[in-house]
Protein backbone atom coordinates (compact mmCIF):
# COMPACT_ATOMS: atom_id res chain seq x y z
CA UNK A 1 0.00 0.00 0.00
CA UNK A 2 2.82 2.43 0.83
CA UNK A 3 4.35 1.81 -2.61
CA UNK A 4 1.02 2.55 -4.31
CA UNK A 5 0.60 5.80 -2.34
CA UNK A 6 4.16 6.84 -3.21
CA UNK A 7 3.61 6.08 -6.89
CA UNK A 8 0.51 8.28 -7.08
CA UNK A 9 2.26 11.01 -5.10
CA UNK A 10 4.96 11.07 -7.81
CA UNK A 11 2.24 11.29 -10.46
CA UNK A 12 0.71 14.27 -8.66
CA UNK A 13 4.06 16.08 -8.55
CA UNK A 14 4.65 15.58 -12.28
CA UNK A 15 1.11 16.67 -13.12
CA UNK A 16 1.34 19.79 -10.97
CA UNK A 17 4.66 20.83 -12.54
CA UNK A 18 3.54 20.18 -16.09
CA UNK A 19 1.41 23.28 -16.62
CA UNK A 20 4.23 25.44 -17.99
CA UNK A 21 5.80 22.68 -20.04
CA UNK A 22 5.01 20.98 -23.34
CA UNK A 23 2.46 18.23 -22.73
CA UNK A 24 1.86 15.25 -24.97
CA UNK A 25 -0.81 12.55 -24.79
CA UNK A 26 -0.81 9.28 -26.67
CA UNK A 27 -1.67 5.62 -26.98
CA UNK A 28 0.50 2.54 -27.41
CA UNK A 29 0.35 -1.16 -28.16
CA UNK A 30 2.51 -3.71 -26.33
CA UNK A 31 3.98 -7.09 -27.23
CA UNK A 32 5.46 -9.10 -24.37
CA UNK A 33 7.58 -12.21 -23.98
CA UNK A 34 6.92 -13.08 -20.36
CA UNK A 35 9.30 -15.07 -18.15
CA UNK A 36 7.81 -15.48 -14.69
CA UNK A 37 10.20 -16.29 -11.84
CA UNK A 38 7.82 -16.23 -8.86
CA UNK A 39 7.19 -19.24 -6.64
CA UNK A 40 4.39 -21.53 -7.81
CA UNK A 41 2.09 -24.14 -6.32
CA UNK A 42 2.94 -27.63 -7.47
CA UNK A 43 0.27 -29.80 -9.08
CA UNK A 44 1.42 -33.39 -9.43
CA UNK A 45 -0.69 -35.13 -12.06
CA UNK A 46 -0.98 -38.91 -11.55
CA UNK A 47 1.09 -41.08 -13.90
CA UNK A 48 2.50 -38.06 -15.73
CA UNK A 49 5.48 -36.91 -13.65
CA UNK A 50 4.50 -33.31 -14.42
CA UNK A 51 4.11 -30.56 -11.80
CA UNK A 52 2.43 -27.19 -12.24
CA UNK A 53 5.66 -25.25 -11.76
CA UNK A 54 7.06 -27.02 -14.82
CA UNK A 55 3.91 -26.37 -16.82
CA UNK A 56 3.71 -22.75 -15.75
CA UNK A 57 7.17 -21.78 -16.99
CA UNK A 58 6.78 -23.71 -20.24
CA UNK A 59 3.37 -22.72 -21.59
CA UNK A 60 3.32 -18.91 -21.47
CA UNK A 61 5.00 -16.99 -24.25
CA UNK A 62 3.88 -13.85 -26.06
CA UNK A 63 1.26 -11.59 -24.57
CA UNK A 64 -0.31 -8.43 -25.92
CA UNK A 65 -2.09 -5.32 -24.74
CA UNK A 66 -1.92 -1.56 -24.78
CA UNK A 67 -2.29 1.62 -22.81
CA UNK A 68 -2.04 5.39 -22.66
CA UNK A 69 0.73 7.83 -21.75
CA UNK A 70 1.38 11.48 -20.91
CA UNK A 71 4.65 13.22 -21.76
CA UNK A 72 6.09 16.29 -20.03
CA UNK A 73 8.72 17.68 -22.44
CA UNK A 74 11.73 19.60 -21.14
CA UNK A 75 13.89 19.89 -24.24
CA UNK A 76 16.23 16.93 -24.49
CA UNK A 77 14.65 15.51 -21.33
CA UNK A 78 11.08 14.32 -20.92
CA UNK A 79 9.05 12.50 -18.31
CA UNK A 80 6.54 9.87 -19.42
CA UNK A 81 3.70 8.66 -17.23
CA UNK A 82 2.17 5.49 -18.69
CA UNK A 83 -0.46 2.92 -17.82
CA UNK A 84 -0.81 -0.45 -19.56
CA UNK A 85 -2.89 -3.61 -19.54
CA UNK A 86 -1.39 -6.84 -20.92
CA UNK A 87 -2.99 -10.27 -21.20
CA UNK A 88 -1.22 -13.63 -21.37
CA UNK A 89 -3.01 -16.84 -22.31
CA UNK A 90 -1.57 -20.35 -21.97
CA UNK A 91 -0.75 -22.40 -25.05
CA UNK A 92 -3.08 -25.35 -24.49
CA UNK A 93 -1.29 -27.52 -27.04
CA UNK A 94 1.96 -27.11 -25.09
CA UNK A 95 0.06 -27.93 -21.92
CA UNK A 96 -1.09 -31.22 -23.44
CA UNK A 97 2.34 -32.11 -24.87
CA UNK A 98 3.89 -32.07 -21.39
CA UNK A 99 1.70 -34.99 -20.33
CA UNK A 100 3.40 -37.30 -22.81
CA UNK A 101 1.26 -40.16 -24.18
CA UNK A 102 -1.67 -39.01 -22.01
CA UNK A 103 -1.64 -35.51 -23.48
CA UNK A 104 -4.51 -35.90 -25.94
CA UNK A 105 -6.77 -36.96 -23.06
CA UNK A 106 -6.29 -33.68 -21.17
CA UNK A 107 -8.24 -30.47 -21.65
CA UNK A 108 -7.20 -27.17 -20.05
CA UNK A 109 -9.48 -24.23 -19.32
CA UNK A 110 -8.60 -20.86 -17.81
CA UNK A 111 -5.14 -19.81 -16.70
CA UNK A 112 -5.23 -16.31 -18.17
CA UNK A 113 -2.81 -13.81 -16.59
CA UNK A 114 -3.81 -10.13 -16.39
CA UNK A 115 -1.06 -7.55 -15.91
CA UNK A 116 -1.87 -3.96 -14.93
CA UNK A 117 1.02 -1.51 -14.72
CA UNK A 118 1.80 2.15 -14.16
CA UNK A 119 5.25 3.65 -14.72
CA UNK A 120 7.08 6.97 -14.55
CA UNK A 121 9.99 7.09 -16.99
CA UNK A 122 12.73 9.55 -17.85
CA UNK A 123 13.45 9.96 -21.58
CA UNK A 124 16.81 11.42 -22.58
CA UNK A 125 17.34 12.25 -26.26
CA UNK A 126 20.80 11.13 -27.35
CA UNK A 127 20.45 11.81 -31.09
CA UNK A 128 18.21 14.86 -31.81
CA UNK A 129 17.95 14.78 -35.60
CA UNK A 130 15.41 17.06 -37.36
CA UNK A 131 12.77 14.33 -37.79
CA UNK A 132 14.09 11.38 -35.79
CA UNK A 133 14.95 11.52 -32.09
CA UNK A 134 16.74 8.51 -30.61
CA UNK A 135 16.41 8.31 -26.83
CA UNK A 136 17.34 6.24 -23.81
CA UNK A 137 14.70 5.59 -21.17
CA UNK A 138 14.43 4.16 -17.69
CA UNK A 139 12.05 4.32 -14.78
CA UNK A 140 10.03 2.63 -12.08
CA UNK A 141 6.43 1.84 -11.26
CA UNK A 142 3.86 -0.55 -9.87
CA UNK A 143 2.58 -3.79 -11.43
CA UNK A 144 -0.37 -5.95 -10.42
CA UNK A 145 -0.50 -9.57 -11.63
CA UNK A 146 -3.69 -11.63 -11.48
CA UNK A 147 -4.28 -15.19 -12.64
CA UNK A 148 -7.52 -17.04 -13.34
CA UNK A 149 -7.97 -20.55 -12.02
CA UNK A 150 -6.69 -23.39 -14.19
CA UNK A 151 -9.08 -26.31 -14.62
CA UNK A 152 -7.66 -29.65 -15.80
CA UNK A 153 -10.00 -32.24 -17.26
CA UNK A 154 -9.10 -35.82 -18.10
CA UNK A 155 -11.36 -37.43 -20.73
CA UNK A 156 -13.94 -34.77 -19.95
CA UNK A 157 -13.85 -35.37 -16.21
CA UNK A 158 -12.60 -32.63 -13.89
CA UNK A 159 -9.22 -33.60 -12.45
CA UNK A 160 -8.19 -30.48 -10.54
CA UNK A 161 -8.67 -26.72 -10.24
CA UNK A 162 -5.66 -24.70 -9.16
CA UNK A 163 -4.25 -21.19 -9.19
CA UNK A 164 -0.48 -20.93 -9.61
CA UNK A 165 -0.19 -17.69 -7.64
CA UNK A 166 -2.27 -15.19 -5.70
CA UNK A 167 -2.78 -11.64 -6.93
CA UNK A 168 0.40 -9.62 -6.36
CA UNK A 169 1.08 -5.89 -6.50
CA UNK A 170 4.82 -5.32 -6.81
CA UNK A 171 7.33 -2.61 -7.75
CA UNK A 172 8.97 -2.74 -11.18
CA UNK A 173 12.08 -1.26 -12.77
CA UNK A 174 12.71 -0.84 -16.48
CA UNK A 175 15.34 0.37 -18.93
CA UNK A 176 15.60 0.54 -22.69
CA UNK A 177 15.79 2.74 -25.76
CA UNK A 178 13.45 4.10 -28.39
CA UNK A 179 12.96 6.41 -31.33
CA UNK A 180 10.48 9.23 -31.98
CA UNK A 181 9.58 10.05 -35.60
CA UNK A 182 8.09 13.53 -35.88
CA UNK A 183 5.13 13.74 -38.27
CA UNK A 184 3.99 17.33 -37.90
CA UNK A 185 1.89 17.58 -34.74
CA UNK A 186 2.18 13.81 -34.23
CA UNK A 187 5.07 11.61 -33.18
CA UNK A 188 5.27 7.91 -33.98
CA UNK A 189 7.45 6.08 -31.48
CA UNK A 190 8.85 2.60 -31.01
CA UNK A 191 10.84 1.37 -28.04
CA UNK A 192 12.24 -1.79 -26.53
CA UNK A 193 12.44 -2.08 -22.76
CA UNK A 194 13.24 -4.79 -20.26
CA UNK A 195 11.03 -4.75 -17.16
CA UNK A 196 12.11 -6.36 -13.92
CA UNK A 197 9.12 -7.09 -11.68
CA UNK A 198 10.13 -7.79 -8.09
CA UNK A 199 7.75 -10.69 -7.57
CA UNK A 200 7.78 -13.11 -4.67
CA UNK A 201 10.05 -16.10 -5.21
CA UNK A 202 13.70 -16.88 -5.69
CA UNK A 203 14.09 -14.70 -8.78
CA UNK A 204 12.48 -11.62 -10.27
CA UNK A 205 10.32 -11.78 -13.37
CA UNK A 206 11.80 -10.36 -16.55
CA UNK A 207 9.55 -8.95 -19.26
CA UNK A 208 11.11 -7.95 -22.60
CA UNK A 209 8.58 -5.35 -23.77
CA UNK A 210 8.23 -3.99 -27.30
CA UNK A 211 5.99 -0.92 -27.62
CA UNK A 212 4.74 1.06 -30.61
CA UNK A 213 2.53 4.13 -30.27
CA UNK A 214 1.48 7.64 -31.20
CA UNK A 215 1.90 10.86 -29.23
CA UNK A 216 -0.26 13.89 -30.00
Amino acid sequence: MKRVILFFAVIAVFTASAGAQGIGFGVQGDLVNFNLGMAQTNLNVPNSGVALNTLFTEIYGLGYGGGIHFDVNLGLLAFRLSGDYIMLSPDKTKYQSLFGPLGSSFTIDGGRIDIYSGNVNLKFTILPLPVIHVYATGGAGIVQLKMNDVTLLFNGQKLATVKAFDTQTKPTLNAGAGVDIKLGPLALFAELKVNFILTEGKTSSEVPLATVGLTF
